[in-house]
C-alpha cells in the first residue's frame, strides 16, 4: 500500500567555502546554556567556545543526531529555523531528518550548510548549519486548525485516554483515505494536501502521513506527548502516543475502513505495545542504518523529547 510521501528525498546539501586569513585567534569557553524544551522542559545544551575569528554568535557543539533534531524542533517552536552548529561526531542528515519529521507535524525539507574556515589551505574548523525549510508559506496554520478541532472534543477534565480517543475517533470520522494517490505521479505530488496534516483538517481526505501528522498536531496541542512513525519498508506512516503510564502505537489509517464508512471507526489498532501492534504481520518497522530509525530508536526517541515519560 503507497501511502506515504516522504519530504527525505529533497534535502539540499549546499557546501560555502570561505578562505579566511586567520591570525592568533582567540579561543572562548564552551558555555551550558538553558533552552526551554517541550511542556516546560528545560534541557541544556552547549554553546561551542569558538575561535574569535568565527562570525556567528551563537553555535551549539552536537553530539549525535537525536540533540541537533531535539535543538531544531524546540528552536522551531520559537521561530528560529535554523540553527548553527559544531560536532566531532558524523551526523547523518538521514536520520537527524527523520527525527525531526517525527514531531514537526507539517511537511518540510532541510536544508545543510557547510563552513570550513581555512588557512593555507588548511581546514581549521568546519562549521554547519541546518535549516527547515517548510513546504508552505501558511504552515502555521496547521497550528489554528488543529486548536480549533479540539476546541470542539476536548475538555480539561478529561483523562489522557479520554482526549486521545477524542482525537483518534474524530480524525477517522471525518477522514476518507485518498485512494486517488495511488493513480498520479509521486514526484511531481511533494506538496499533495493529502500527505499533510491540511489534507485532514481542511479537505477531509489524506494518506498515511496525513492521518498521522493531523493526529501529532492535534495532540501536541491537547499536551499529549506523540512523534510519527515512518517505515521506509512499508511506505507508512503511524503514531507513538503517550497515554499517561505507557507509550503505545495507533494506526488512525488502519483503523479507518476503506471504502469508508460514515461514523465507522475500528480499534484494531488503538493503543498496543509494540507486540501486540505487530502479532498480525501487517506492520514492519524499518532497521536501525545511516538513513531509517529502528522502533526502539524511536521510542528512545520519544522519551528523549519527552522526558517526563521515560519510565
Amino acid at each position: 500500500m503507497i501511502n506515504m510521501k516522504r519530504s527525505i528525498f529533497y534535502i539540499v546539501l549546499s557546501l560555502i567555502l570561505t578562505s579566511c586569513s586567520i591570525v592568533f585567534p582567540t579561543q572562548k569557553e564552551d558555555v551550558l546554556v538553558d533552552v526551554e524544551g517541550l511542556y516546560g522542559e528545560e534541557r541544556q545544551f552547549v554553546l561551542a567556545g569558538l575561535p574569535s575569528f568565527v562570525d556567528e554568535k551563537e553555535v551549539y557543539r552536537i553530539s549525535d543526531e537525536k540533540e541537533l533534531a531535539l535543538l531544531s524542533i524546540i528552536q522551531e517552536k520559537e521561530d528560529i529555523l535554523k540553527v548553527f552548529y559544531v560536532s566531532d561526531a558524523i551526523i547523518s542528515i538521514d536520520r537527524t531528518f527523520s527525527y525531526i519529521e517525527s514531531v514537526i507535524p507539517y511537511t518540510f525539507n532541510i536544508v545543510i550548510t557547510e563552513i570550513p574556515y581555512t588557512r593555507n589551505g588548511e581546514v581549521l574548523l568546519t562549521l554547519f548549519s541546518i535549516e527547515i525549510k517548510p513546504n508552505h508559506s501558511d504552515y502555521k496554520s496547521i497550528f489554528e486548525s488543529a486548536k480549533n478541532w479540539n476546541m470542539g472534543i476536548i475538555t480539561s477534565s478529561m483523562s489522557e485516554r479520554e482526549k486521545i480517543k477524542k482525537i483518534h475517533d474524530e480524525i477517522v470520522r471525518k477522514t476518507q483515505y485518498d485512494t486517488s494517490i495511488l493513480d498520479i505521479d509521486l514526484s511531481s505530488s511533494v506538496k499533495h494536501p493529502s500527505f499533510e496534516a491540511t489534507g485532514v483538517f481542511d479537505y477531509n481526505t489524506a494518506v498515511c502521513s496525513g492521518y498521522s501528522r493531523a493526529f501529532n498536531a492535534l495532540a501536541q496541542e491537547a499536551g499529549i506527548p506523540t512523534i510519527m512513525v515512518s517505515s521506509i519498508s512499508m511506505l507508512h506512516a503511524w503514531n507513538l502516543v503517550y497515554d499517561g503510564l505507557s507509550w503505545k502505537f495507533i494506526d488512525t489509517t488502519f483503523n479507518d475502513p476503506i471504502p469508508d464508512r460514515a461514523d465507522r471507526v475500528l480499534y484494531t489498532y488503538y493503543l498496543l505495545d509494540e507486540r501486540q501492534f505487530l502479532q498480525d504481520g501487517k506492520h514492519t518497522f524499518d532497521k536501525s542504518s545511516e538513513t531509517t530509525l529502528s522502533a526502539e530508536e524511536y521510542i528512545e526517541f520519544a522519551e528523549y523529547v519527552y522526558p517526563e515519560t521515560k519510565q
